[in-house]
């Protein structure tokens, strides 16, 4: 079975309590883990901050239903059915208005407990265009506007057309690797470079150094082995290289990295390249910033 959407959650949660003197929100994510009988690759399927999907889909069920007055808080972390849960079940409603009708009843109690009840709720709209949880339609969110801005670093990549004498790609990857804490980073001098486009300088003495090679190609120019295999023969005793491309790399040039036996050579594609520069903002700066909390159940662990 596949991991259940969240309205299907919402459901089968108030379905699975409706026989239990109490519960929480534990019990209703172990059952709906049962219920739908989830593989352990399901099971295993995470949010950007590490929680189950089906997991946080319960959790967020549990706090809709008790924000409908489907299920009752009876004590910390603890609640039970109302008459209420147990009456709309008595419905038997298809899925889509089972959501319509616990959207309607929460909006109606959210909003005489904020004296706001004409408007819904950020939640209530994210609900209405999806059927994730919050959390999972913020990563995605955020996954829309990371690839939009890779987009455009690609874009201003191919723009630039030099600094300092030396081209800005070379300079760029250099500090990319120095970013991510590799060490200082140099670019080498074009005309003696012996097919190395910058070094990384690992300790104060260069005593294991990363050798850097960086082309800067249209996408539809892929990376062959015959490059990579070069740029391995140019490494000479240097144990580590980094080849970076703005295109890919082909699957024999893949292999031939992964089975050289002289050297470890990482390689990175123009999608990775992109990734990484907004994981360590190179080329971007922070706009906003936005801290998502959870509950520490350690702190209330008596």
């Amino acid at each position: 079975m596949a991991i259940p959407t969240q309205t299907e959650t919402f459901y089968i949660v108030l379905k699975l309590v409706k026989d239990l003197p109490e519960f929480t929100r534990g019990v209703a994510k172990q059952m709906v883990c049962d219920h739908f009988n989830l593989s352990k690759e399901e099971q295993s399927a995470k949010t950007s901050s590490g929680t189950p999907i089906y997991a946080s889909r319960a959790g967020w069920a549990v706090s809709w239903l008790n924000d409908a007055d489907y299920v009752e808080k009876i004590r910390y972390a603890t609640y039970r059915i109302t008459d209420r849960g147990k009456e709309v079940l008595n419905y038997n409603l298809p899925l889509h208005k089972f959501a319509e009708l616990l959207r309607s009843d929460r909006s109606k109690i959210m909003g005489e407990n904020n004296n706001n009840a004409s408007q819904d709720s950020p939640e209530d709209t994210i609900f209405q265009e999806e059927d994730k949880s919050p959390e999972e339609i913020l990563d995605e969110m955020v996954n829309t506007l990371n690839a939009q801005l890779a987009n455009e670093l690609m874009e201003y990549i191919f723009k630039m057309e030099g600094r300092q004498g030396d081209t800005f790609f070379e300079h760029m990857v250099t500090d990319l690797i120095s970013k991510m804490g590799y060490g200082k980073g140099q670019v080498t001098s074009a005309s003696n470079d012996g097919g190395i486009d910058g070094i990384i300088t690992t300790d104060r003495l260069g005593f294991d150094p990363i050798l850097v090679q960086a082309k800067r190609y249209s996408l539809d120019n892929q990376v062959g082995r015959p490059e990579v295999q070069s740029f391995a023969g140019a490494l000479g005793s240097v144990t580590r290289g980094v080849f970076i491309t703005t295109s890919s790399f082909s699957k024999p040039a893949i292999q031939f990295a992964a089975d050289y036996p002289h050297a470890t050579i990482s390689l990175i594609d123009g999608k990775k390249l992109t990734e990484l520069m907004i994981e360590y903002n190179v080329g971007v700066s922070e706009v906003r910033s936005i801290t998502i909390k959870k509950m520490d159940s350690d702190y209330f662990d008596l």
